[in-house]
């Protein structure tokens, strides 16, 4: 086969790479946003192509493609050249607007690319040799002069630009994004084929070794994932190990062999997985992970050369001294690509409109950019279901929290119910039945039918407590006629006993609250009058139910005109603890005050839900 032929279709396979970066993009990008992340990559490609054409080859090899081979050896370096000036605008995606996303391809495809890539390639085409070339920078097929330029020129944009106001891994189809790291992967082997000849004999070597690195940054990735202990994160991880691993080994496929193919893959997915969460960590917003999987995955490589590479191939003749130039490179890569596009990003920004606005994020690009109003339409109906669903999921969560809690106050409850009442009635029928078994033995018919009668009574005390514990567990009346209901019948069963006058007032409609909360006031209300008529020797108790001063809330009160007691706030008593803690579950506050000759009002709001 012909070398032009051959370069022909490597360059074929490195521009349908574009098609692979497009759908790895949109399938991690917000739905909101897919349209305009695809387009920007298409205007970006269109713009940097014809700059490149036109300016930046010029620039890079000091003259224009002459020939079948010239033609052929242009097409491969321009599509080499579009991938450093459009990954960037992934970086930046879904709060940038599209023109100064154009515009800055334009810019990186005439000057800040080219520019660098004279520096060390220009003896690939030109007459003499760049001047980092001549150091003996060695970069086999990009990582450096394509993939790191990349990488600083979205690092400067991010900063520039800042993060999305929804900072969010929010992504609209992986599997989609899965896709398009198959189609880099395929184009991957040709973009680092197409800087060998056929006559070199190195194209199957370098194909291995692609797909060496390539697998060998998943499972890099995977072990700095575990590392972290990140959940939930793996297929990210996968992603930026494949695609860094890949950029890695650009730097020496031909000069390696597997296997130490493999340890650099795997050096630079560990590298860009720890990379991708340092950077989150410090909100720098990377949408589609440029600066981890193409800066980090070419400085791996870049640096790698040193110590992988055959050693007969190295430039300078020495791991040390080429390590040394390596590094030099990577320096001056990062002063001029990152401070060319930091100082580009900053005047757009402040001369121009580089961000949208925080509405228009919201809303989304393909909207603000493109009146894609359909798309926003089914957006805004997804989006708003899955807010409608994680609203009732909360709600869920906290009715079942409410019914747990619930569940263990009746639980108190019963067991004091139990206790004081049939409980002390039972110990007082042992009392009575050990006096009447002492008569018994005496013979003193008199004393033990006496006996005998008191037992009777203490039976039938219990009896009663028994059913009104067992009618007690669950209210009939609060299920048939709701809390007003309930508290219009506690009201009915406090009324006279003992010559007590118990008055209901309700100033506003008692809201329509849900089983578990009428349940709890209930049994609020239950033990405050229980009190009342137990403890306070009042004549007269008061209920009000009315709108709270607190906008959102509901007040009961109670008050008495009993005898009231010295409240000690370090030791309420067990009554006033449980009452303070059911009031607490609902959400709501809970006061009581007291003094000795004053009687006692208590105080309860609960908001209204």
């Amino acid at each position: 086969m012909d070398n032009s032929i051959w370069l022909i279709i490597c360059a074929a396979m490195i521009f349908f790479m574009q098609a692979g970066y497009i759908s790895y993009e949109t399938g991690l990008v917000q739905s909101k946003n897919v349209i305009s992340v695809a387009v920007e990559n298409l205007f970006s490609l269109s713009v940097g192509l014809i700059v490149f054409g036109c300016l930046g080859f010029f620039i890079m090899f000091g003259r224009y493609p002459q020939g079948t081979e010239g033609s052929a050896f242009f097409l491969v370096q321009a599509m080499y050249a579009m991938i450093a000036v459009t990954l960037f605008a992934g970086a930046m995606s879904e709060r940038t607007r599209i023109t100064p996303l154009i515009v800055a391809a334009g810019v990186a495809a005439g000057i800040i690319y080219p520019v660098f890539g004279r520096w060390v390639w220009f003896g690939h085409y030109g007459g003499g040799m760049g001047w980092l070339e001549k150091l003996g920078f060695m970069d086999f097929s990009g990582a450096c002069v394509v993939n790191m330029t990349a990488g600083f020129i979205a690092l400067a944009g991010i900063i520039v630009v800042g993060p999305r106001n929804d900072y969010t891994e929010n992504s609209s189809n992986r599997p989609l994004a899965v896709i398009g790291v198959f189609i880099i992967w395929v184009g991957w082997f040709f973009f680092n084929g197409a800087s060998a000849t056929i006559e070199s004999g190195k194209i199957p070597l370098i194909f291995c070794n692609v797909a060496f690195a390539g697998a060998a940054g998943i499972i890099g990735a995977l072990e700095a994932n575990f590392m972290r202990k990140e959940r939930g994160g793996y297929l990210l991880s996968c992603f930026d190990g494949a695609l860094s691993g890949l950029v890695a080994i650009t730097a020496l496929s031909a000069y390696c062999t597997p296997l130490e193919a493999g340890v650099v893959g795997f050096m630079a997915g560990a590298l860009a997985d720890f990379a991708g969460a340092l950077m989150a960590y410090n909100k720098l917003d990377d949408v589609v992970h440029v600066v981890p999987i193409h800066l980090i995955g070419g400085l791996v490589g870049t640096i790698s050369v040193a110590g992988f590479a055959d050693i007969d191939y190295l430039v300078t003749g020495d791991r040390v001294d080429q390590l040394g130039v390596q590094i030099i490179t990577v320096i001056f890569n990062g002063l001029w690509a990152f401070g060319t596009s930091f100082i580009m990003f900053a005047l757009m920004k402040k001369f121009g409109n580089l961000r949208i606005t925080a509405e228009e994020e919201a809303k989304g690009l393909n909207v603000v950019e493109f009146d894609d109003l359909f798309f926003w339409n089914r957006y805004m109906e997804t989006s708003n279901y899955q807010q409608e669903i994680l609203r009732k999921n909360e709600l869920l969560q906290e009715q079942t929290e409410l019914l747990t809690k619930t569940e263990e106050q009746e639980k108190q409850k019963l067991a004091r119910d139990l206790h004081d009442g049939m409980g002390q009635s039972l110990a007082a029928m042992k009392v009575m039945m050990g006096v009447g078994k002492m008569q018994a033995a005496k013979g003193d018919v008199k004393g033990l039918t006496e006996v005998a009668d008191k037992v009777s009574d203490l039976a039938e005390t219990s009896i009663s407590e028994m059913r009104n514990v067992i009618n007690n567990l669950r209210p009939l009346v609060l299920q048939e006629e709701g809390l007003e209901g309930g508290i219009k019948s506690l009201v009915n069963n406090v009324q006279g006993a003992g010559g007590l006058e118990c008055i209901l007032e309700i100033t506003d409609p008692i809201p329509q609250f849900d089983d578990t909360v009428s349940l709890n006031l209930y049994r609020l209300i239950q033990e405050s009058l229980t009190n009342v008529v137990k403890h306070s020797q009042a004549s007269k108790v008061e209920i009000t139910c009315k709108n709270s001063y607190n906008n959102g809330y509901y007040t009961f009160k109670v008050s008495d005109n009993g005898i009231g007691f010295e409240l000690d706030p370090s030791n309420p008593g067990v009554g006033i603890k449980s009452m303070n803690s059911r009031m607490q579950m609902l959400g709501g506050r809970f006061d009581i005050f007291s003094h000795e000759g004053d009687g006692t009002t208590i105080f309860m709001e609960v908001p209204i839900k």
